[in-house]
């Protein structure tokens, strides 16, 4: 429903009337009375309907804004009953005034809430309480500056002028207040209710100076044309309500901060410190009978009083609130220092928060963080993303993204992040929460995955090529044989021999083949790994030396021994071990071996490195699929790490491309039996 088209076809309809009752003043009474209390019910059935929809400050503001037309109803049913029941004309000067002087000051005063800054829920007792002070203070200066000196005939045409200029003037500050806060509110919701009420007060305005100058002047009395300067605010608050927009659940505040709160202390005390002056100053501004004077002096000296208990209560409220929110951050604090994940609050692009997960992932003690330039843990390769980045977070978006961060060491790990921007009361960005999570695992155990599905894919189809191929192959090898137990030709002879040799090797590459494809476990026995190595190393030793290798072995204390097919897994360590040696002396003729065996968990695992070229990154995911091979052509048929895969697979281990600083690496990791192996290796 439009509310304030309804404020103003009920204001144009109450024009009309009035104007058409002419001369009889008391219709006119009769008329303006009942018309005067029925606009203050629209504002109290929107608040009524909607009271569910807000909590926190933007309640506080809404209840303050409900309880003006509550106090002005009150005031105007104690004006009526004066005027129309006790015959006494315009009642200026009595205890209703107060009470709708009080609700006229109340859209001014409910903007203490600033409720378009959130719901802030920590801080709404406090913001009530503010308000409550507020309206207790600003009651007793009426009562001070107008009633007081207006229960003293003499002095009663002076309190009136005051009345005349009070009124219009506590409009215009609540139309400029509201106008502030509307420039502040820009671009949210809020500023519509804010223009709303603001339209409200600017034609209340208008009209109460007119109403004014009549008073003064005499010539004012209810069901005047002019009351309608007091019905339209009450019908375009109602508007406003109507589109108010209902709270939202806020997130909770960075770490290291209090929630927001604009404080009216500095208000308060001002407020307090007007009561002293302007009550035993108002003798000389708006003087009264002795009796009056006397009474205003005791009634300065209760309410600075009561005000400052008031403000001893609002204290405490606001401790307790601050001691709540403290006891968040601590725990929040606790929490992300907890946390595996890294956290990271930034502040006008400094690092101002970093969690110890942070800390000890980039390897820079809190304290080199704080001066550190932000842009120094992103890898280059990642920098030229980072500005359509930020933009996106200054227009309060929240941000994921996956980079390339860099160490203090100078070394590099890719990272999943999502950023949110804080924004403050006045819309404006202040600090970003970060939670950056290091994905280096995660993309090798995908890639180890997508390898895995891979290599099962090609075992399936190895398998049965294989099996496809033996058959026949064995017809041919059998032939071969009966053909050479005959006499032949020399010539003939050596034709058969070659093509006996060829069917062998294609046999031998078959057997290989299911080999490698075999998942059923063959004869396995408890066995040492650190001995393995070292008898397989053995045989390989005197080979590295007249290759001008050099051999270096490192064996870990108190291995688990494993449960394995001794032959198979020498196989592996030695097909390393050759490859190693391969690409060492084809890179440089020379190079240095590093075999080592250590404990992982419940797992005993064996590295072989080497100092060569290494493998290119975009062929690691290839060098276990059968047949690949980086080896120069006719040198390796491919099947080597194949086949060791396939035999470390089956054995419930692993085999992975460990990433470097220099050459390549292999580990190899089998599953523990559950018993401690030897305490010494030599």
């Amino acid at each position: 429903m439009n509310w304030a088209l309804a404020g103003l076809v009920y204001a144009c309809a109450y024009v009309a009337i009035i104007l058409a009752l002419g001369e009889r003043e008391y219709a006119r009474l009769l008329v303006g009375t009942v018309a005067l209390l029925i606009p203050p019910i629209a504002p109290i059935i929107v608040m009524l309907s909607r009271r569910g929809d807000w909590r926190g400050r933007q309640a506080v503001f809404w209840a303050a804004i409900g309880a003006w037309p509550m106090l002005w109803l009150i005031g105007q049913i104690g004006w009526s009953v004066d005027e129309v029941f006790r015959a006494v004309p315009l009642p200026w000067f009595k205890w209703h005034i107060i009470l709708q002087l009080c609700g006229s000051a109340l859209p001014l005063i409910a903007l203490v809430a600033w409720p378009h800054g959130g719901t802030q829920d920590e801080t709404a007792v406090t913001a009530a309480v503010d308000i409550a002070v507020l309206v207790f203070l600003t009651g007793f200066l009426y009562w001070s500056l107008i009633i007081a000196p207006g229960m003293d005939p003499p002095h009663s045409a002076a309190a009136l002028r005051a009345l005349a200029t009070i009124g219009p003037t506590v409009r215009l500050a609540a139309l400029s207040g509201l106008l502030w806060a509307m420039w502040k509110a820009e671009g949210s919701p809020w500023a519509v209710v804010y223009q709303r009420l603001a339209l409200g007060m600017a034609l209340a305005f208008v009209v109460l100076v007119g109403l004014s100058l009549a008073t003064v002047a005499g010539q004012y009395q209810t069901g005047s044309p002019s009351d309608i300067g007091w019905m339209l605010p009450f019908w375009f608050a109602a508007w406003a309500m109507a589109a108010a927009p209902a709270s939202a659940h806020e997130a909770q505040g960075p770490i290291g901060t209090a929630p927001i709160e604009r404080s009216s202390l500095a208000v308060l005390f001002a407020a307090i410190l007007a009561v002293p002056v302007i009550g035993y100053g108002s003798r000389y501004l708006v003087p009264a009978a002795e009796p009056i004077e006397r009474m205003r002096e005791i009634a300065t000296a209760g309410t600075l009083v009561c005000g400052v208990a008031l403000v001893m209560v609002r204290l405490v409220v606001e401790r307790r609130s601050l001691e709540s929110a403290s006891q968040r951050v601590r725990l929040l604090a606790t929490a992300c220092e907890q946390a595996g994940e890294l956290i990271m609050v930034l502040r006008q692009n400094r690092i101002q928060y970093a969690n110890d997960a942070f800390c000890q992932a980039t390897g820079y003690s809190r304290e080199e963080l704080l001066e550190l330039p932000p842009m120094t843990l992103v890898a280059a390769e990642s920098k030229p993303d980072i500005p359509a980045l930020r933009e996106q977070l200054r227009k309060r978006h929240v941000v994921r993204a996956t980079t390339v961060m860099a160490r203090k060491d100078g070394s590099r790990f890719e990272a999943a992040w999502s950023a949110a921007p804080i924004v403050d009361a006045a819309g404006r960005v202040t600090d970003v929460v970060s939670v950056i999570r290091d994905v280096t695992d995660d993309a090798r155990l995908r890639q180890q995955l997508v390898r895995s599905e891979r290599l099962s894919a090609i075992g399936e189809l190895v398998s049965g090529v294989a099996h496809e191929i033996n058959n026949p192959l064995q017809s041919v090898i059998g032939t071969v044989e009966l053909l050479l137990g005959e006499s032949h030709e020399t010539r003939v002879r050596d034709d058969l021999e070659r093509a006996r040799f060829e069917a062998g090797r294609a046999g031998r590459i078959i057997r290989n083949l299911l080999a490698f494809v075999r998942r059923s476990p063959a004869e396995r026995l408890l066995s040492d790994l650190n001995e393995i190595v070292q008898s397989t190393l053995s045989v390989r030793e005197y080979e590295l030396a007249q290759s001008n290798i050099k051999l270096q072995q490192e064996y870990g204390l108190n291995l688990p021994v494993v449960l394995a097919n001794r032959d198979e897994i020498q196989q592996v360590v030695l097909n390393l071990v050759m490859n190693a040696q391969y690409a060492m002396v084809d890179a440089h003729g020379r190079g240095t071996l590093t075999v080592r065996t250590f404990t992982v968990a419940d797992q005993a695992a064996v590295e072989v490195q080497d100092d060569g070229p290494g493998v290119a990154p975009e062929l690691a995911g290839r060098i276990f699929e059968p047949f690949f091979t980086t080896k120069s052509i006719g040198t390796g048929t491919g099947l080597g790490l194949a086949l060791a895969f396939g035999i470390v697979n089956a054995h419930g281990g692993t085999l992975e491309l460990v990433p470097t600083d220099r050459g390549a690496c292999f580990r190899l990791t089998l599953p523990g039996a559950g018993f401690p192996g030897p305490v010494q290796v030599h």
